[in-house]
C-alpha cells in the first residue's frame, strides 16, 4: 500500500498526465505509474473530492473510467506539471556549484545539469534562475586543489582581523569547506596544529618548497601513520574524520585507521592524551616522544 506522500505525489503527476491523454487505457496507465488497476481506479475515485475551495460540485475534479478508457473534466487548476520555486531550484543549483568545486568528479556534467535547471526553473519568469555561489577566488581555489591532492605544503600570507596582523605561515592544506565563506582546514606548521583558514583572509600564496621543521620536532615531513584503536576509542576515527578504517574482531571489536601526520609532536601529545584507548602504533618516533614528555 502506498504511503500518503506517495499517493499525493503520483496523484499531482497523474492529473496532468490524464489531461494530456484523453482516453487512456486503464491498464496501460496503471503500468506507466508503477501500479496495478486496482490502486489506480482507488486514484481516480479520489478525484472526485479533489478540486478548488468550496466543495461544490463544479469545483471538484469529475473522472470516469468505463470501457477501460480514462476521461477527467474541471481539472484545469492542477493539470499543469508540479514544477520546482525559484527557491527550491536555487537550493539545488547552489548545491550543484558546491559540488562542483570537489575533486574527482565530471565538472562538465555538473555545471551542464546547473544550467539546465536554471533554465527550466526559471520559464515562468522567462529568465534563468540566478544563484550567486559563495564567492572565492578561481586561482586560489585552484591552487589549493592541487595542493589537497598533491598532500603538498603551502606558504600563505594571511591576514588576522582581530589583531590587524599580516602572517606568514606554512601550511599542509586537507580540504575545502564551504559556508558564510570558503575555508580551508589544514595543519598550520607555525602553531604546530590543525586550524581553519577563510579564504577572503588568504591574502598572497606560493607553494612551499619544503615543510619547516618544529621546535623540538625532527621529523615534520608529511608521514602516514596505523593505529588500532579499542572498541573505547573507535569514536577517534570519526573525531579525526577519517574515511580509511577497518574494523576487525581479535577478542574485542577494535578498529584500525590510517591517516596522515604532519608533524611527530602533535602525534606525540595526541597518543598521551587517548593512550587509555590506542592498543598499537606504527611510529616509534612519536612513541619516544610521547615517552620523554612523560619523563
Amino acid at each position: 500500500m502506498s504511503s500518503a506522500r506517495e499517493r499525493l505525489t503520483r496523484l499531482l503527476s497523474l492529473v496532468p498526465y490524464l489531461d494530456a491523454h484523453p482516453g487512456a487505457d486503464l491498464e496501460e496507465t496503471a503500468g506507466y505509474f508503477n501500479i496495478d488497476s486496482d490502486t489506480l481506479i482507488d486514484d481516480l475515485q479520489l478525484l472526485f473530492v479533489t478540486g478548488r475551495p468550496g466543495h461544490m460540485p463544479d469545483d471538484l475534479i469529475d473522472a470516469s473510467w468505463e470501457g477501460g478508457k480514462i476521461y477527467i473534466s474541471n481539472a484545469e487548476e492542477v493539470s499543469v506539471p508540479v514544477r520546482l520555486s525559484a527557491e527550491e531550484a536555487g537550493v539545488l543549483v547552489l548545491a550543484l556549484e558546491l559540488i562542483d568545486t570537489l575533486p574527482g568528479l565530471d565538472t562538465q556534467a555538473v555545471r551542464t545539469a546547473a544550467e539546465k535547471l536554471r533554465l527550466a526553473a526559471g520559464e515562468n519568469l522567462h529568465t534563468p534562475v540566478e544563484v550567486s555561489p559563495i564567492p572565492a577566488d578561481e586561482e586560489l581555489m585552484t591552487f589549493l586543489k592541487q595542493a589537497i591532492d598533491a598532500e603538498a605544503a603551502v606558504e600563505i600570507d594571511y591576514y588576522v582581523a582581530s589583531r590587524d596582523e599580516l602572517t606568514r605561515r606554512i601550511v599542509a592544506p586537507s580540504r575545502l569547506v564551504p559556508g558564510a565563506d570558503w575555508y580551508l582546514d589544514a595543519w598550520c606548521y607555525s602553531a604546530q596544529a590543525p586550524r581553519r583558514f577563510a579564504l577572503s583572509s588568504i591574502r598572497s600564496w606560493n607553494s612551499a618548497v619544503h615543510p619547516p621543521l618544529g621546535v623540538g620536532d625532527q621529523q615534520s615531513s608529511a608521514h602516514e601513520v596505523t593505529m588500532t584503536l579499542a572498541p573505547d576509542g573507535a569514536w577517534l576515527a570519526d573525531e579525526l574524520e577519517l574515511s580509511e578504517r577497518e574494523y576487525f574482531a581479535n577478542g574485542e571489536p577494535s578498529v584500525r585507521i590510517r591517516f596522515l601526520v604532519h608533524s611527530v609532536d602533535w602525534l606525540s601529545r595526541f597518543l598521551l592524551c587517548h593512550a587509555d584507548v590506542i592498543t598499537d602504533i606504527d611510529d616509534s618516533d612519536a612513541v619516544e616522544a610521547a615517552l620523554q614528555r612523560l619523563g
